[in-house]
């Protein structure tokens, strides 16, 4: 059972994507930005500045004519050295004064409002990046007023930088938290699959799979071991008593049949080989479970005729069938009729379920078994089927049917030890195998289906 079906259904998944969402509008943010705003920015703090310096020599013009330009020209120069360049030329082209000694070429690039862009320097000299726009006077004279812009580009490409490495950082965020969220959907799936294929096998001795141990999944998968390990040590300290208690009491049981079976005879006699029997039946079922669950009878596993054992099975019980005038149809379907397993329980496990099917089952009812072949994925498999007609059993209570000693409240008055489907679902998991049941296969008034799968080998 998957505890998250979609990712949409995970609030991780959907924190991720939210934060997602957030880092990748600061991430257009930025690049808009970067890409649309800084070139504009430039040109725009240049021009602001060149126009002040254009504004001043301006009114000073108009204040102190042209000598006191050139005078402010040369002080200027003095206190900025190269953060502003100036070249002034009379209305005959000649050069006046300035810290440029050339006049740009009419090809030179214009950027917008009259602004330009010059490269000043030669091989000898540093250059330098110069924004500049050219002012006439009234009396002809041009001045040609040039800002450095190479500190200003430096700021501009830190800051281009930050904002990339910026981007690059959110991304990896953006990226990381989507990763995150699937790894926690991702393990929270496998740790909820393997916990519900131990309670629903039994299989107490398997535990969670635990990957790492850097993260709080894999410290809460350890703490759910260690939960499992005492579990199962206290599941088998109980099968344990109950299986010595089996095992103590089995040959007392038997001496004392003995003595009974001297006593003279009579219905006090019947009555206890009958109790005796019966006593001695569920002691040696009991025994039986333990041994096959504790899985020391694969050494008796061989390749088998599935086919022959179930003709058997059937042949053992059909004068019982003739008697309760039952209707039995049986239909074998395989290709391949031979099973790696245990022929001796094999047969204990196909019998029992026959047995309750006819146990369980009205006189002139009908019973189906069937043996097909079957296939999960690219596992090849053989199906067991036993549907009857009988009272049948309500769905909420088929996990109880294979526990020990259960026994339907209906089915009291019916004799048996309530271990029959304890005993099978052992043999099935010793065989890899799973066994379910179905509410009413038949589509008649009521009945019971049960099914084993075994997994076949090649």
């Amino acid at each position: 059972m998957r505890a998250i079906s979609a990712f949409r259904n995970s609030s991780s998944f959907t924190l991720s994507i939210v934060l997602t969402s957030l880092l990748m509008i600061g991430v257009v943010f930025i690049t808009y930005f970067l890409i649309i705003s800084n070139d504009d920015l430039l040109i725009r703090e240049s021009e602001a500045a060149i126009n002040a310096d254009i504004r001043g020599f301006n009114s000073l013009y108009r204040a102190a004519g042209s000598k006191a330009v050139e005078k402010a020209l040369n002080d200027r120069i003095a206190e900025n050295g190269n953060d502003f360049f100036y070249h002034l030329k009379n209305d005959k082209n000649k050069f006046i004064t300035g810290n440029m000694l050339f006049w740009p070429n009419d090809d030179t690039q214009s950027i917008k409002n009259g602004m330009l862009s010059l490269k000043i320097g030669d091989a000898a000299s540093k250059e330098y990046d110069v924004m500049a726009k050219i002012m006439v006077l009234t009396n002809g004279h041009q001045l040609l007023i040039g800002r450095n812009i190479d500190d200003i580009e430096i700021i501009q490409w830190v800051g281009r930088t930050f904002g990339w490495i910026m981007i690059l950082i959110l991304c990896l965020i953006s990226a990381t938290s989507i990763w995150v969220a699937y790894y926690v959907v991702n393990r929270i799936n496998i740790i909820s699959e393997k916990a519900d294929d131990i309670i629903s096998t039994g299989k107490l001795t398997e535990r969670l799979p635990v990957d790492s141990n850097w993260d709080d999944l894999s410290k809460l998968t350890m703490a759910l071991n260690k939960m499992l390990d005492q579990f199962e040590y206290s599941v088998e300290g109980i099968k344990s008593v109950s299986d010595n208690i089996a095992h103590d009491l089995r040959t007392p049981l038997a001496r004392l049949k003995t003595h009974i079976e001297v006593m003279p005879e009579g219905d006090d006699k019947f009555a206890l080989l009958k109790e005796s029997d019966n006593l001695l039946s569920i002691f040696n079922s009991l025994l039986r479970i333990a041994d096959i669950e504790s899985e020391r009878k694969t050494s008796a596993f061989a390749q088998h005729n599935m086919k022959q054992i179930l003709e058997d099975v059937v042949d053992l019980y059909f004068p019982v069938i003739e008697d309760n005038k039952i209707h039995l149809t049986l239909t074998i379907n395989l290709k391949n009729v031979t099973l790696y397993c245990d022929k001796d329980l094999i047969f204990q496990a196909f019998a029992n379920v026959l047995d309750n099917a006819i146990k369980f089952n009205e006189e002139g009812g009908n019973i189906v078994v069937t043996l097909n072949d079957g296939t999960l994925g690219q596992q090849k498999e053989m199906i067991f089927s036993v549907f009857d007609s009988g009272p049948g059993v309500m769905p909420p209570a088929f996990e109880k049917l294979t526990q020990r000693f259960y026994r339907e409240d209906s089915s009291r008055n019916k004799s048996g030890n309530g271990l029959g489907l304890a005993l099978v679902l052992a043999i099935v998991n010793l065989h890899k195998g799973t066994i379910g049941f179905i509410d009413n296969p038949l589509a008649t008034t009521s009945g019971l289906g049960c099914q084993i799968v075994l997994p076949q080998r090649e």
